[in-house]
Parts: C-alpha cells; structure tokens; sequence
C-alpha cells in the first residue's frame, strides 16, 4: 500500500520494526528511528510528527465514529489532517475557519 500512494523520491522516516526494512531501496531516503534502543529522535529525524497526528485519529475515531468503513475511510482522514493541520490556530480558529470554508 505504500508503494501506491507514496512518490518513489520521498524521503520516508521509519520506527525499527521489521516490516518497514523491504522499503529501504524504494524511496530516495529511508530513514529509521531505533525506538527499541531507546532513540527516539536522532538530529532532525524523528516519528513524533506521525504518531501524534495518528494518536489523534485513533482517539477520535474511537469516539466520534465507533466503525470506519473503507467507503468514507479517505473522508475521515482529510477531516482528521484538517484538525491537526488546524490545531496550532486554536479551538476558536478553526471553527471560524470551518464556517468560512463551508460559507464558499
């Protein structure tokens, strides 16, 4: 599923587990964190960005939507990128700026 959505000249940032070393020779860059050594950021590579927006999107969908379906899937997912993306503008922000874009 990476291979499809995933432009073979990214760089990609990893944690250590197994399943992510076939990816080393796909992309320009593969960078991998050793969170079993106890690194979890090593000068500007770091998983912290991905699992606090996956954080994010499990707590919510656990409680907002109970079941995700694979027909609205990608519909959660833009809500959820849209909330963090949103998130350093405040709680105020983004409700204004959810009803400017809904008011277009």
């Amino acid at each position: 599923m990476l291979r499809t959505h995933i432009n073979p000249s990214a760089f990609i940032f990893t944690d250590d587990w197994q399943a992510y070393k076939p990816l080393r020779g796909e992309f320009l860059d593969h960078r991998v964190i050793n969170h079993s050594a106890g690194y979890y950021v090593q000068g500007d590579v770091h998983t912290n960005t991905i699992e606090g927006f996956f954080g994010n999107l499990k707590t919510g969908m656990r409680g907002a939507y109970k079941h995700v379906s694979d027909h609205w899937i990608q519909s959660y997912l833009d809500e959820y990128a849209w909330r963090y993306n949103e998130r350093l503008r405040g709680p105020r922000a983004m409700f204004h700026n959810l009803l400017d874009k809904a008011a277009k």
